[in-house]
């Protein structure tokens, strides 16, 4: 089973879940997003809308029958695809590097959140 972990804290206990899955016989395999990755926004979008529209309130019967509407979603989808409109307003990314001073004005930019 692949695991795709989508949160920061998650990044933070890997040998958690790695001890997690060396006692369930290595059944898993995890996948850790980028940290700041905004752009994976993009993909929780289509997959709410894949559950909304495939997954909700439905029964296969099997996982052919599973396999076909998704199928079908997906060319549906495409044949009048519709971008993400994705923006992204932006924070200093928290490489570890200390804040550098804006040249002109020798102040350090701020950001509200942090």
């Amino acid at each position: 089973m692949h695991i795709v972990w989508d949160n920061l804290n998650t990044h933070r206990a890997q040998a958690v879940w790695e001890d997690f899955n060396v006692r369930h016989d290595h059944r898993f395999v995890f996948h850790f997003t980028p940290l700041h990755a905004s752009w994976v926004n993009q993909i929780e979008l289509l997959f709410g809308i894949y559950a909304r529209r495939v997954l909700r309130h439905s029964s296969h019967s099997s996982i052919q029958h599973l396999r076909e509407r998704t199928e079908a979603f997906m060319n549906k989808r495409n044949q009048a695809p519709k971008p993400f409109k994705w923006t992204f307003a932006g924070f200093e990314l928290q490489t570890g590097e200390p804040l550098r001073f804006n040249d002109h004005a020798l102040l350090r930019r701020t950001t509200k959140g942090r």
